[in-house]
């Protein structure tokens, strides 16, 4: 069967892409697809037509996307046989690809669907334990297309009456009965991911978002500041310097993130997006592109989570409409919204800090003067349930078979208890702990330089992830013993080193020119308190090039001291990496530590090729 490939011609990374991943497709030939960025004046759009979920206008791009698809057909016509159609963000499951198959079927029937998403899964007929009788079926990521049914695609009256999305004109047709499609019961090509190829049609929906949490006590809050980090997502905090004067949130109360929110949200744009999220108990599982695509699919100004259970007023529980699912109630811990919208929700009462905040989100919610959705699905949102699982990067709820984006452990111990398991199965360890963002440095000294290296929360989580293990001891031969923490034994040597040479090496060889960096020879946690050890003596290290990183400063004291260069760490900001020659010219000592409790991280390179500890 022969395949076309619909691509934007300056769509050069869609169409590379898509040569690399889909050996098993050739051969195939390229349609040049219609650039929605043209002038689509000229065609025709179906008069008041509206997004039946995105509740919105067609847009240029979903014109030129119908057209491109258009040619397609023509194509089968003009070659009087079965051919395949595939956008050029397809994948193709090697393990599931049956091309015999495909071509078998589609002699008998007009389309065959090798992917697609149903909005009707009800309506959806079963045939056999391969196919199935679709209804409203979405994406046109790739299927087999019949001479008749192109034929039936071309013959009617939509390019006079109007251009629709083809993912609502091919449905139209199925539905009519008109057009005889059937769809694979397991896909056997998917999506790549719009954070690693865009799409024309979904730039055509972007929007200027807002991520948001209240947190007054930022020590509690790693677990969502590390896990943004990780998905590339930078989070404001609205709480950040301001007095906790609600409840400690075991009974109703949070009133005072309501009037936080009510004060903060004047200053953004009505048309802007305002995502906000709880601060202790909560952690991204996704990035801020897949959360805004599907903030735009569900159809509503403001998205919130919902829960199974009514809290904090279970007696209002029945007013809440009945769904397909457990998650039935609203939860505003979590929340996605037009930033008009939301600003008219948080003015519809007043509410005292002490007072709860989800009860007050609840009845906006039920007296219907908002237009608000509930994430019944968990798409976007998920509450506690234990029978969350992992897959792959992403979290999965079998019981809804979604992906959710976000994680909210709202609830008791057992909540508490699956928050913590979960996470740890979705960020292990690593959690992309180091980071150089640029390759300039700063000097300190003749040979002493500094470089941005980790943030506060990725030294706040390694300090974490050391005192789980909790193994801090001295090496026995070690003439200036210290309790230490080798990274090794936490799992992060490996990437550390990957860091250090890829980073790290590009920075200091030319500075210290001709240096040449072999690798790291170790690299080992400090802590230093006032029940074990305070102090360390002046030394030299081991090492070609030493590292070190202050990774708290909620201490007296302790600073690490170089005598001879007459400098010492006590300004150096947590998280910046000081390097210097670890050998000769730099001893450096570790003053007494008067109060608190002290970590630091060292790094020692390799003095010459294989000079591993």
């Amino acid at each position: 069967m022969k395949k076309f490939v619909i691509n934007l011609e300056r769509r050069t990374d869609r169409k590379e892409h898509f040569i690399e991943n889909n050996k098993i497709l050739e051969p195939y030939e390229f349609i040049k697809a219609v650039d929605g960025q043209n002038d689509m004046s000229g065609y025709k759009t179906r008069p008041n037509w509206i997004d039946p979920f995105q509740h919105r206008p067609i847009v240029p791009a979903e014109v030129a996307c119908f057209l491109s698809h258009q040619k397609a057909w023509k194509k089968c016509v003009e070659l009087n046989e079965p051919i395949m159609v595939l956008e050029d963000d397809a994948i193709a499951n090697v393990d599931l690809w049956d091309e015999a198959f495909y071509e078998h079927t589609i002699g008998y029937w007009d389309m065959l669907y090798l992917q697609r998403n149903e909005n009707e899964p009800d309506f959806v007929i079963k045939l056999d334990d391969k196919l199935e009788r679709p209804w409203y079926p979405y994406n046109l990521t790739g299927y087999c297309l019949s001479p008749k049914g192109a034929k039936k695609l071309l013959g009617t009256d939509i390019m006079e009456n109007g251009i629709i999305p083809v993912d609502e004109y091919v449905p139209e047709l199925i539905q009519a009965k008109s057009l005889m499609a059937l769809a694979l019961q397991k896909d056997v090509c998917n999506q790549v991911n719009v954070s690693k190829l865009s799409s024309d049609i979904r730039e055509d929906r972007r929007m200027n978002i807002h991520v948001v949490t209240i947190g007054t006590d930022e020590s509690k809050m790693q677990k969502l500041y590390s896990s943004a980090e990780n998905k590339g997502i930078s989070i404001n905090n609205w709480g950040k310097g301001v007095e906790w004067r609600g409840s400690d949130m075991t009974g109703p109360g949070g009133g005072q993130k309501i009037n936080i929110l009510k004060n903060r949200i004047e200053e953004l744009p009505d048309t802007d997006v305002l995502l906000f999220t709880d601060a202790y108990d909560v952690f991204y599982s996704d990035n801020l592109e897949t959360i805004k695509e599907r903030y735009l699919d569900m159809g509503h100004k403001i998205i919130f989570s919902a829960e199974t259970t009514c809290w904090p007023d279970p007696s209002i529980g029945n007013q809440f409409p009945n769904v397909h699912t457990d998650y039935r109630y609203l939860n505003s811990g979590t929340f996605i919204g037009e930033v008009g919208e939301v600003k008219k929700l948080l003015r519809h009462d007043s509410i005292e800090d002490h007072q709860d905040d989800q009860l007050f989100c609840q009845k906006a919610y039920l007296e219907g003067l908002y237009d608000i959705g509930l994430d019944v699905e968990c798409y976007i949102f998920q509450t506690h349930y234990t029978g969350i699982t992992t897959l792959g990067d992403q979290l999965h709820n079998p019981a809804t078979t979604c992906c959710p984006c976000i994680y909210h452990g709202n609830g008791d111990e057992v909540a508490k208890k699956t928050f913590e398991r979960i996470y740890s199965e979705l960020y292990p360890t690593s959690l992309n702990l180091f980071h150089t963002p640029t390759q300039n440095y700063e000097i300190l000294d003749k040979d002493m330089i500094l470089v941005d290296f980790m943030s506060e929360h990725q030294c706040q989580r390694l300090i974490e992830i050391a005192e789980q293990h909790n193994e801090w001891k001295s090496l026995e031969y070690d003439k200036f013993p210290a309790q230490e923490l080798r990274l090794k034994e936490i799992n992060l040597f490996a990437e550390l080193e990957r860091h250090w040479m890829g980073h790290i090496k590009p920075i200091v060889e030319p500075y210290w020119k001709p240096l040449e960096m072999y690798g790291l020879r170790d690299a080992f946690m400090l802590k230093y308190s006032i029940d074990s050890q305070t102090k360390l003596g002046l030394h030299h290290d081991a090492s070609y090039v030493t590292g070190s990183v202050k990774l708290n400063d909620n201490y007296v004291g302790g600073e690490l001291n170089f005598p001879r260069q007459n400098i010492s760490n006590k300004d150096i900001p947590v998280g910046k990496l000081l390097l210097f020659p670890g050998a000769v010219t730099h001893p450096h000592e570790c003053l007494e530590l008067t109060q608190g409790t002290k970590y630091s991280l060292t790094i020692w390179s390799q003095r010459y090729a294989g000079d591993i500890l």
